[in-house]
């Protein structure tokens, strides 16, 4: 007897989560497509099993290795196919799509920047940081570029200092880079997801993509954070504000884009400002993304496109 297609990639999915942490540790294979593949499994066996019983394997999957290999197994996981877990619960529960998208979202960045969070507080150490702006000053004596900069009135220990300030930059927003790559993961695996169920949902196209309106209260904690940090000398509070102000502006630069390609459809938009607009677009790019993220920003109050809160 021939089993179906269903039931062989239900029993698939239900292996990768009971095997695919212990085996990412076993291997060194922890990575983007092993999240990606755990992801996929935990919305496949939830949307089939019930969620109690992708919890279950889950929790099995992420158990078993920390009792044979010890709490120190811990350190090689990866808990952003979690998130997973509240996006089935959205759709058992029938969130808006855009409800249950956010607070999936927000949940695979936070567990994507945990592991991240303590080489943020401890950074790269001196001689690190040394050797990384020597390597990189040797490269740019290498192709000239530091003696076409010393051209322009900046001497080499002005260069050393602004390389300093972008590798302690850099560091500081490891978490926020982190939480981001989490998100694009996540966010994949959605879009595949309804595509594969598509008999359930309709699809909605990406020009009509939207996020609950409380998710620009993410940006305003962001900016409150940044801001009594900096007044008040809070390190922690001052970085936290600073990564949930990159995650955000990631977040609203793609709601901003599909904002912009819904306003270029619009028939009462003539064609030639159309044009105008695009090609604006490339002549001033760091402009345009500066006015695509504040777009997508605003959008989350003022709602440009009139689109229903529940679509």
């Amino acid at each position: 007897m021939f089993m179906s297609d269903e039931t062989v990639v239900n029993y698939l999915a239900g292996t990768i989560l009971l095997t695919f942490p212990g085996l990412g540790i076993a291997w060194g294979t922890w990575g983007v497509i092993w999240e990606v593949l755990m992801l996929l499994a935990v919305f496949l066996v939830g949307r089939r099993r019930g969620l109690l019983v992708a919890t279950v394997f889950l929790m099995i999957g992420y158990v078993a290795p920390l009792l044979v290999l010890g709490i120190t197994a811990f350190n090689q996981m990866s808990l952003v196919p979690l998130a997973g877990l509240l996006g089935v619960w959205g759709w058992h529960k029938h969130w808006p799509v855009r409800k249950t998208f956010f607070w999936s979202v927000m949940l695979a960045a936070a567990l994507g920047a945990i592991p991240t969070l303590s080489f943020m507080s401890q950074g790269f150490d001196t001689k690190t940081v040394s050797d990384m702006i020597n390597m990189i000053v040797l490269q740019y004596q290498a192709s000239g570029l530091l003696a076409v900069i010393q051209q322009q009135g900046i001497n080499e220990v002005q260069v050393r200092d602004f390389l300093q300030q972008g590798i302690r930059f850099y560091a500081l927003i490891t978490p926020s880079l982190a939480a981001i790559s989490a998100a694009i993961e996540f966010g994949l695996v959605f879009y595949i997801v309804r595509r594969w169920f598509k008999e359930d949902e309709g699809r909605i196209s990406f020009t009509r993509w939207s996020l609950p309106w409380y998710a620009v209260w993410g940006a305003v904690l962001g900016l409150a954070c940044y801001l009594l940090g900096d007044q008040f000398a809070w390190t922690v509070v001052r970085g936290l504000g600073i990564n949930i102000m990159v995650v955000y502006g990631a977040l609203t630069l793609v709601l901003g884009t599909s904002v912009f390609l819904y306003l270029l459809q619009s028939p009462k938009i003539p064609r030639f400002l159309k044009l105008a607009l695009i090609i604006a677009s490339f002549f001033y790019f760091f402009f345009s993304v500066i006015s695509l993220i504040m777009f997508g920003l605003f959008d989350l109050v003022f709602n440009f496109r009139h689109l229903p809160e529940e679509s």
